[in-house]
């Protein structure tokens, strides 16, 4: 049951530990010369990656049953001995390492704590009616979320179907959910194995991304600023609410009227840690993987370690059914930082530990290629915003292909420039990390992926991104009032900066270029997941200029130092006071005083029959709410679900709400109906009357047996 056990709550717990510890173990063995932060992430995320992968592979075989995740820790462990026989024991080089080297600890421990609690107030929170409540941001998503953990936990069956559109293939990314399945399973509350995985998944995500950022900028405090810069995100909303726009009643009480969501004017660049990693699970555990993964294909480019490749080869195969958008970046950036690698080798774009400042000629055209893109951008979008049929969205998706196109040729003529030598580097550097992403990715694409995408239409052609509409506007207005003063500071920085860094930010451009023309999903605005991820690579390369300028133009005179600071303060200021004021909202949206209900008292115990009187394979009909209980805390099948979460998967329901209102409105004349949809059972309660008026349940109840009565919830039996 959903409410589980103190024992169920501690095997979960040690099932999940075991992973880890196998994780450190392996990376431990495999990872020498590094710092032991960067081995116990990895090893970390590889535990992860096993809990997601091992089960569900044994799964196949024995169903989603305990047997299979008995099965799969012992395949864990079995690959953990054969990499323990095969990797022979080296002394590597003994890295300093020290926690006095981490002052970003005293902003990540305080998030981690903030994130936890939110989360705490966020998921499935009893309320004084005996009903479950959530936050602003728990609202939504996470009913999609906690239907898929129990519908897997629950039927067992493998691989899973849509519990909200049964016989539909469930193609979303789920492991992201089967992780907290596989805590649910042993008998854990559907309360603590939500968030268990989530906690371990949040500090390899704050970590992964701080490693990141070091190990490129080679200083802890430009990384922490660019950690700041990141997590704290937020642009220029807050204008709209000193110009009183808005009020700060609003903000605390409104439905998503915070610094980072204005729909109506605009404002749309929400905060990663409350509009993103907390509601957004997929994108929290594909980030844990992506920028651990991004953390070793850094070194492995930039410092020639051919081994480091195929470990990030391996995280990146086993992101597409954990995060298909993270899977889609990690390639973006791979074949991106490809490129500066080959430009490197062939001598066009050369950088070094000494000569890596760019010439005053490659500044202007740096400085050419910004202004020259911007003007395109803004004639685009002027065409865009101006046009009542519009131009055809193939148009949009034929500039993103031959943008891409071009940079393809363009590494071809690059490979064809190199020495022999190079060429043979670069084809077995570059070419393991494909082989394994091949091997491992491509089998769940075909599987999964490009079936439900070719199916549902979900690439397409759009440009702008979401700044379209009735609100639209110029372009580089929308993005420098969206994105704030990071946007403006990318300009200097991307003009005078170093080789190395333009280098490494340069996969940032051509995300941003792709998600400028291409819709990867039915929701552009979901195209933010890869944005952000060019978001972060934009923050490291800010924050390595800014701290290098304010680094030079401040002298050690006493006045100069509090010149310095007081700079440097008013720049985080103006960068995160909208995050911060957005992420203060989040967490009193948990408290008592403003928490919104999911479930009633009524519809809680109704489930608890439920769980305990019928087939966990059974099928219900209720109303389509997004906030179904039945489907969300028994894991049964429901007829159809809200089309707020399939019409973004890619389903139409129009037809399934007709029949499902046909049935409660004539359950007689819609027999057969009740036939096609293998109907077992009919839940009628405060939601199915508001959703349908007509509904006759005195017909309903002549035709069906009653088998669960109170003045809130009826339940009838069809057969």
């Amino acid at each position: 049951m959903y409410t589980g056990t103190i024992m169920g709550n501690i095997s979960g717990t040690l099932y999940l530990l075991a992973y880890q510890v196998l994780g450190l173990l392996i990376a431990f063995r495999i990872i020498r010369s590094a710092k032991t932060v960067l081995k116990v992430l990895v090893g970390s995320v590889l535990g992860s990656i096993g809990l997601c992968w091992c089960p569900v592979l044994l799964s196949f075989m024995f169903d989603f049953t305990v047997v299979s995740h008995v099965s799969g820790l012992l395949l864990f462990a079995f690959i953990t001995l054969l990499i323990y026989m095969i990797v022979r024991k080296e002394k590597g080089s003994k890295i300093a390492d020290s926690i006095k080297n981490y002052p970003v600890l005293f902003v990540a421990v305080p998030l981690f704590i903030f994130f936890c609690m939110m989360l705490w107030n966020h998921t499935l929170i009893l309320n004084d009616d005996g009903g479950y409540s959530t936050g602003q941001c728990g609202y939504g998503d996470m009913n999609m979320h906690l239907g898929f953990i129990t519908s897997v936990a629950n039927q067992h069956t493998f691989p899973p179907h849509y519990s909200i559109f049964p016989d539909a293939k469930l193609s979303y990314p789920f492991l992201s959910d089967t992780i907290s399945s596989s805590i649910y399973i042993w008998g854990a509350s559907l309360r603590y194995a939500y968030m268990l995985p989530m906690w371990v998944a949040i500090m390899q995500a704050m970590c992964g991304m701080y490693l990141f950022a070091e190990g490129w900028l080679k200083d802890r405090w430009k990384a922490l600023s660019a950690y700041v810069l990141f997590f704290f995100n937020g642009g220029f909303g807050i204008i709209y609410f000193l110009n009183g726009y808005k009020t700060f009643d609003d903000l605390m009480h409104g439905f998503y009227n915070t610094p980072t969501n204005l729909i109506d004017v605009n404002i749309r660049w929400t905060n990663t840690i409350v509009d993103m990693l907390l509601p957004q699970r997929a994108t929290l555990f594909g980030w844990a993987v992506l920028f651990t993964a991004l953390c070793v294909l850094r070194r492995a480019w930039e410092e020639r370690k051919k081994d480091y490749y195929v470990i990030a080869g391996i995280m990146g195969g086993a992101l597409p059914m954990i995060h298909t958008h993270s899977f889609l970046a990690l390639g973006i950036i791979s074949f991106s930082w490809l490129l500066s690698d080959a430009a490197k080798r062939s001598g066009i774009f050369v950088w070094g530990e000494n000569d890596d400042v760019t010439s005053k000629k490659v500044r202007i055209i740096l400085g050419a290629i910004v202004i020259l893109g911007l003007l395109t951008m803004s004639v685009f979008s002027a065409v865009q915003n101006s046009r009542e049929s519009g131009l055809a969205d193939n148009l949009y998706m034929a500039v993103g292909i031959i943008g891409m196109a071009i940079l393809f040729c363009v590494l071809i003529y690059m490979f064809i420039r190199m020495k022999n030598k190079d060429r043979m580097d670069v084809v077995k550097a570059w070419g393991m990390l494909l082989l394994m992403v091949v091997i491992l990715a491509f089998p769940q694409l075909f599987y999964w992926t490009f079936g439900q995408v070719y199916e549902s239409g979900m690439l397409h052609g759009h440009f702008n991104w979401s700044n379209s509409g009735e609100v639209a506007e110029p372009y580089i207005m929308y993005y420098l009032k969206n994105i704030g003063l990071v946007a403006i500071l990318f300009i200097p920085a991307w003009i005078v900066s170093k080789k190395r860094d333009i280098a490494h930010v340069f996969p940032a451009l051509v995300i941003w270029f792709l998600c400028e023309f291409i819709v990867f999903q039915p929701n552009m605005y979901d195209n933010n997941k890869l944005l952000l991820v060019a978001y972060m690579l934009i923050c490291c390369f800010v924050a390595g200029f800014v701290c290098d300028f304010v680094k030079k133009a401040f002298g050690r005179s006493v006045v100069s130092q509090i010149g310095k600071y007081a700079v440097v303060v008013t720049l985080v200021v103006v960068c995160t006071i909208s995050g911060v004021l957005t992420m203060a909202r989040e967490y009193y949206s948990g408290t008592d005083e403003v928490s919104y209900e999911l479930y009633n008292k009524e519809l809680l115990d109704a489930c608890k029959f439920i769980e305990e009187n019928t087939n966990a394979n059974s099928v219900f009909l209720t109303a389509n709410n997004h906030n179904n209980a039945v489907a969300s805390l028994t894991g049964r099948d429901i007829v159809c679900g809200s089309s707020t979460f399939l019409y973004f998967h890619g389903f139409d329901t129009t037809e399934r709400e007709t029949d499902v209102e046909a049935m409660y409105t004539d359950p007689v004349s819609s027999a057969s109906l009740f036939t096609k949809y293998d109907v077992d059972y009919i839940l009628v309660s405060h939601e199915e009357y508001g959703a349908y008026q007509n509904i006759n349940e005195q017909l309903i109840y002549s035709a069906f047996n009653c088998i669960y009565s109170t003045e809130e919830v009826r339940i009838y039996q069809v057969r």
